[in-house]
C-alpha cells in the first residue's frame, strides 16, 4: 500500500486513543494524563472537555481539573489525581443550580 492508498470502508476507523479510551471509558485519554503530568491544567481541561458530555464547558472542565490536582482550597478532592468526566458533569450541574 502506498501513501494517499485509502483502506476498504470495513477497516478504516478514527484512532480516538488520544481523546478515550474506548475500552475503558473510565480511564483517562493519554492527552489529558501528558497535560495532567506537565502541570498544563488549561490544556489537561481542554481534553476533559473533550471526553465529556457536550453540555460540559472548558470552564468546567477546569475547575475539575483544579479540584482534582488540590489547587481549589476549601474544596473535596475527588478519590482520583486526574479529573474524570463525572466530575465535570457534577460541577456542570452545581453551577447550574447556582
Amino acid at each position: 500500500m502506498t501513501r494517499g492508498d485509502e483502506l476498504p470502508d470495513d477497516e478504516q476507523h478514527e484512532d480516538n486513543s488520544l481523546v478515550r479510551d474506548e475500552d475503558d471509558p473510565d480511564r483517562p485519554s493519554a492527552r489529558q494524563l501528558l497535560h495532567a503530568a506537565t502541570g498544563d491544567r488549561e490544556a489537561e481541561a481542554r481534553a476533559l472537555a473533550d471526553r465529556s458530555e457536550d453540555d460540559v464547558t472548558e470552564a468546567d472542565a477546569k475547575i475539575a481539573v483544579e479540584r482534582a490536582h488540590g489547587d481549589i482550597q476549601g474544596a473535596t478532592k475527588p478519590e482520583r489525581d486526574v479529573a474524570s468526566p463525572e466530575d465535570a458533569e457534577a460541577v456542570n450541574e452545581e453551577r447550574a443550580d447556582s
